[in-house]
């Protein structure tokens, strides 16, 4: 974590907004828009390729370095690597970590509007902190520019550490000179029906991604007035079709010019286990679509 910090990811400042609802009955007859973009992730594409980051050495992150030390690199983008060769099992892109290394998504332009994400994940054991599931960004390792979000497990140590899935972002709002002067760094996590944060103390409760069973995670960003909702800039989570928390995303961490990697991001420890039917919306979906889009690929 702290090397984390050392490598420009310094100060936060958190931007609350909006309200918790609970679980809302989605009609059969719910039309779910389609995807501007979908990966299947049943069988080899030109569409999605291997990743590693330089530097890396895969002794680092057998289970045991990776719970006694974490990741000990620093701010490296992932890149094509043309040596490695992603593997399919069940039908789904499987990740085994014998290389250190994941997958990026390639020819996703979502913009800079209200977007959603969705997809399913099997990890073949309980996360590290802050190892990730999903992760987009763009001038993501300049310390004076970087923009990011991370769908990843909160830190032990945070008032929500219990909780999966974590938003972790980051936005340099202002840099001079190449420091940093202004930034936003926020993340959320669960919250119960009542709107209360559940920490490391919940997490039997709270745990939404577990060991050996396939997820459909669904995260998005934008203008909200219904349900409840506060209508501002703000994410919302689902686990399986039903609410899971909300709270501030950066701002400005989506762009055409954003890079998507499945599975590793430019710091951490990379993920292990399998992904399938990743989409992409350019709008935030209504809670009846995230819902019934659950319903209709699970």
């Amino acid at each position: 974590m702290m090397k984390r910090f050392l490598c420009g990811a310094m100060a936060t400042a958190l931007v609350v907004a909006g309200l918790s609802v609970g679980s809302v009955d989605a009609s059969a007859a719910t039309k779910v828009p389609k995807a501007k973009y979908t990966f299947k992730l049943n069988k080899a594409s030109k569409k999605v390729v291997a990743v590693t980051r330089k530097g890396d050495d895969k002794s680092k992150f057998t289970a045991k370095n990776v719970k006694k030390n974490g990741f000990e690199g620093c701010g490296v983008l992932p890149k094509a690597n043309k040596k490695i060769k992603l593997k399919y099992k069940g039908k789904a892109l499987y990740l085994d970590r014998s290389s250190s290394y994941g997958a990026e998504l390639k020819g996703v332009k979502l913009g800079k509007g209200s977007w959603t994400v969705s997809f399913w994940v099997k990890p073949d054991t309980t996360l590290g902190d802050f190892m990730p599931m999903f992760f987009t960004g763009n001038n993501i390792t300049n310390p004076a520019k970087t923009k990011w979000i991370s769908i990843t497990k909160g830190g032990s140590s945070w008032p929500a550490g219990g909780a999966v899935p974590t938003i972790w972002s980051h936005n340099v709002k202002k840099a001079s000179k190449g420091k940093v002067t202004s930034e936003e760094f926020p993340w959320y996590g669960y919250q119960n029906e009542d709107g209360e944060w559940q920490g490391a103390s919940d997490t039997a409760k709270a745990v939404g991604v577990n060991p050996g069973k396939w997820t459909q995670d669904t995260v998005e960003y934008g203008t909200k007035g219904e349900d409840g909702y506060v209508k501002s800039y703000h994410g919302w989570t689902y686990v399986n079709g039903q609410l899971f928390g909300n709270g501030a995303i950066a701002h400005n961490t989506m762009s055409n010019s954003n890079k998507f990697f499945l599975g590793m991001n430019c710091w951490d420890a990379p993920f292990k286990g399998s992904f399938k039917k990743v989409q992409f919306w350019k709008k935030a979906l209504s809670t009846k679509q995230v819902l019934a889009n659950y319903k209709k690929t699970k």
